[in-house]
């Protein structure tokens, strides 16, 4: 029986804990911005970035899962694809200046679309449905704004997750690459 979670806007207080969770989603992305597989230099980098406003990683564009015992045990960030150069710059800004790195990856959205950037669940806490609670919670978020979409990036090296994904209800939409892999794009049309 899957265990059920509170979920909650995430504050910069959370700071302790969600970008090393976060790093297991975007590892890949986040050592190619640094230049360097340095796990503790990643975490710095998105603890940096989770703890203000205005941008990709923003505590105000996440949502943690909160387990019995009151820790954290998974979170999701999406915002509206509309803002996502937006959002993106204070971080092409950071990794041009603390870096010297210029590099500018594909758009991860076409924008008209609530996008889920990343999900991740503590290695402690997998297997119970926390991914599926944090992705029910996103959609019906999204819903609520009055978005009509849904929008993710799955790697196509990840089956699971793309299974995942379809037994809640997203398409598969097109083959794109992204940071030197290739992905689907894949969506849930609200109604």
């Amino acid at each position: 029986m899957a265990i059920q979670n509170k979920i909650r806007k995430a504050q910069a207080s959370d700071a302790h804990v969600v970008p090393e969770i976060m790093l297991q989603a975007m590892g890949d992305i986040i050592f190619r911005f640094i230049q360097k597989e340095d796990i503790k230099e990643a975490i710095h980098f998105l603890t940096q970035f989770f703890k203000q406003k205005g941008n990709l990683y923003s505590y105000e564009n996440t949502f943690v899962a909160i387990d019995d015992n009151g820790n954290i045990s998974g979170s999701l960030t999406g915002y509206d694809g509309d803002q996502f150069f937006e959002l993106r710059q204070p971080i092409l800004d950071h990794i041009k200046e603390q870096y010297n790195n210029t590099m500018i990856l594909e758009a991860e959205t076409a924008g008209d679309e609530f996008y889920i950037d990343s999900i991740a669940v503590a290695p402690i806490a997998r297997g119970k449905g926390i991914g599926t609670e944090l992705l029910h919670y996103a959609i019906a978020h999204a819903r609520q704004c009055g978005f009509k979409k849904v929008g993710l990036l799955v790697d196509l090296n990840n089956p699971n997750a793309q299974k995942l994904y379809e037994r809640i209800g997203f398409k598969l939409g097109h083959k794109m690459p992204f940071a030197g892999g290739e992905y689907y794009h894949m969506y849930i049309q609200l109604d």
